[in-house]
């Protein structure tokens, strides 16, 4: 660890505080509100009321501060109905209701993240937390405004690359470390304007070893990120025009040292690069009346080292564009929150070293459309639905398989309905029925081969046919002067649900596992519940729990009609008791998930755990700037806990016992 760096940027937060910056904006605040009657007695649709509550489930501000962690999965870990998939601390992504991979979308500024992370356990997020705005977990039918996969969700990051604000000046600067990986991050961010543009920058950097876990270090497990962007944007009358470019490189371990895995673990090198150009109309009768063309251009490259820099065991490269134009009208006779749209994606990916998936170029266009319209008794009803189609044209090579070189088209629909009722004031019953569907990624048609830092063998299926499912949830709200409360329980019937299983075989030549992409027919089901008490000041509490359970029908593998979901959480508890005290807040949190026996066939099974925690925050403002001081202890006890969606659960532990520190400016 560089200790002058974190002190340099420490001291850098340290002295902004004295600064008069006389051309600064005053920084915007995000407080614990009351979402009480005060919010919901308001005049407005149900369910425009609904969604603006939806989103105080947002991380944003002090919220998402208090939360800041290593990877995006790893900062939301504790919303309802979510949980993490990994192959160590880098390799993490979030699992929602049970479902991963393809099912779950993650987007920035509303486009593709566009990286690898969906298709391979040990594949990072290419995406820096610490820089992000807003992270939000998308619920209900605006999931198709983005994706096929209503069963599963969409989750949005906001970074504001191109800047769509008249600020004059405002940035900030952000340092954490941590001790469980010892190390740091750092990010500077600056909007300004210049000659009737506004502009921004961004600059951020991470370097974290090793982790620490109860039964000691997990060696090849370090980070190294860097990434930057830089944007712009110009108002011409009522069109505002952007631009904005992203760079992202990591540097990450997979350990290794087991059965399956390599002697000297797994290095990857990874970079990509984002190119986004804007276009927004605002018209001047009804400023919400919008048109957005969004155009983003993205170039992906992943190598897979054995060993520290040895062979190249895998590589990746990947150009993808996509084409996204959408239109919001604020009414249309009955209906009201219109969202119209279309996409069109183009993806060229070709694989190296000891992958035998054959260079694919895959299309994909669609066309969505949400809306929402009043019903008898304040009934609202918001649909949604999504049209288009996915075509995948292999090419032939030399050292994939000729039988699997073969074209594929999906046709795919889903739609999306929501029922939402105000029962009482401040109270919100809401039924979500909805088709979902997915296309088979390219590896699920087409791998055929070792994936040395996955630690499996990989048989694609190059006959699937699309996933398709059916599914429901039904929620209820409540928000008063006291507690807010939801609750939420949720099933998918899947006639053809895709994902890799162990089949039980190994191929000897590699001492690796093999795994093969299967459809079969699926039932999925859960609950989700969270209290929390409205107070601004004082003692404030938070409690929230999760359950899902998976099953297939008739399998063959199995020799049962039922049989586990592989790669299913357990039920999960996360509880905070914290006390607000002007511009301090302390708290102490606890987490406990239940041992998870009901698994697949040849899947492992885990314990449960419980781990304790305590924080500390101090908020402050000077010359008109804003501070926050956050300080965190998780896993005091130093308590083995064993996530069951790691493939490293059975070689080490989670990490074992952190203190993190934050520090952040906003002027």
């Amino acid at each position: 660890m560089k200790i002058s760096l974190i002190r340099a940027a420490m001291g850098s937060l340290l002295l902004g505080g004295f600064l008069h910056l006389p051309f600064a904006q005053e920084p915007t605040q995000d407080f614990v509100q009351d979402l009480g009657s005060s919010v919901v007695q308001a005049e407005g649709p149900t369910q425009a009321i609904l969604d603006g509550l939806r989103e105080d489930d947002d991380l944003k501000g002090d919220k998402l501060e208090r939360e800041i962690s290593t990877t995006i999965a790893e900062t939301i870990k504790n919303e309802p109905d979510v949980a993490i998939r990994s192959m160590g601390p880098a390799a993490a992504r979030p699992v929602i209701k049970g479902l991963s991979g393809s099912h779950v979308e993650i987007t920035e500024d509303g486009a593709f993240c566009g990286d690898m992370s969906a298709t391979s356990p040990d594949h990072a997020v290419a995406s820096e937390v610490l820089t992000a705005h807003r992270l939000r977990v998308l619920r209900g039918p605006y999931i198709l405004a983005h994706s096929f996969s209503a069963a599963g969700g969409v989750v949005q990051v906001e970074r504001r690359d191109i800047p769509f604000d008249d600020s004059l000046f405002h940035g900030y600067i952000a340092d954490y470390l941590e001790s469980a990986q010892p190390g740091y991050a750092t990010a500077v961010g600056v909007n300004t304007q210049v000659a009737g543009a506004s502009l921004k920058g961004e600059l951020s950097a991470r370097r974290m070893g090793d982790m620490e876990t109860p039964d000691g270090t997990l060696k090849n497990t370090d980070i190294e990120n860097g990434s930057g962007a830089v944007g712009a944007d110009y108002a011409l009358g009522r069109f505002r025009f952007g631009a904005s470019y992203r760079w992202f490189n990591s540097d990450y371990g997979i350990p290794g040292g087991f059965i399956g895995g390599h002697p000297n673990g797994v290095d990857i090198e990874m970079w990509k690069r984002d190119l986004t150009l804007r276009g927004l109309y605002v018209p001047a009768n009804d400023a919400r009346d919008t048109l957005d063309v969004t155009l983003r251009v993205n170039r992906y490259h992943h190598k897979e080292f054995e060993g520290k820099k040895g062979a190249v065991g895998a590589e990746f490269a990947v150009n993808q564009e996509n084409l996204r134009l959408e239109k919001l009208l604020a009414s249309l006779g009955p209906l009201f929150g219109i969202h119209l749209g279309t996409e069109l994606e183009r993806r060229w990916i070709e694989m190296g070293g000891y992958v035998f998936t054959p260079p694919t170029q895959s299309y994909a266009a669609s066309a969505f459309a949400v809306a929402s319209t009043s019903g008898w008794r304040g009934l609202e009803i918001t649909f949604a639905a999504r049209l288009g189609g996915a075509f995948f044209r292999p090419h032939e090579s030399v050292v994939a398989d000729k039988e699997v070189i073969e074209d594929r088209n999906f046709g795919l629909w889903a739609f999306d309905v929501e029922f939402s009722q105000r029962v009482g004031v401040g109270k919100f019953l809401t039924l979500d029925v909805f088709r979902t569907t997915r296309a088979p990624t390219i590896e699920e048609l087409y791998n055929q081969g070792p994936h040395l830092a996955a630690y499996t063998y990989e048989r694609g299926n190059h006959k699937l046919d699309a996933e398709s499912g059916y599914g429901g949830e039904l929620e209820y709200r409540a928000y008063g002067d006291y507690l807010n409360v939801r609750t939420s329980a949720y099933g998918t019937w899947f006639l053809n649900h895709l994902a890799p299983r162990a089949t039980g075989d190994t191929n000897w030549s590699q001492l690796l596992p093999i795994y093969e992409v299967r459809g079969d027919e699926a039932l999925l089901y859960g609950a989700s519940a969270s209290v929390e008490t409205a107070a601004e000041q004082g003692f404030r509490a938070v409690t929230s729990a999760s359950y899902v359970r998976g099953f297939y029908r008739n399998s063959k593998w199995s020799g049962h009609r039922w049989s586990g979901m592989p790669q299913i959480p357990p039920l999960k508890f996360h509880g905070e008791l914290a006390y607000l005290w002007e511009y301090v807040r302390t708290g102490m949190h606890a987490d406990f998930a239940l041992p998870q026996h009901k698994v697949d066939k040849y899947e492992e099974r885990t314990p449960g755990y419980i781990t304790f925690g305590v924080s500390l925050e101090f908020r402050w403002e000077l010359a008109l700037a804003h501070y926050s001081l956050v300080f965190r202890g998780d896993n005091l006890l130093d308590a083995d806990v064993r996530n069951h969606l790691s493939r490293l659960k059975s070689v080490m532990p989670e990490k074992g016992r952190n203190i993190s520190v934050l520090a952040k400016v906003e002027f």
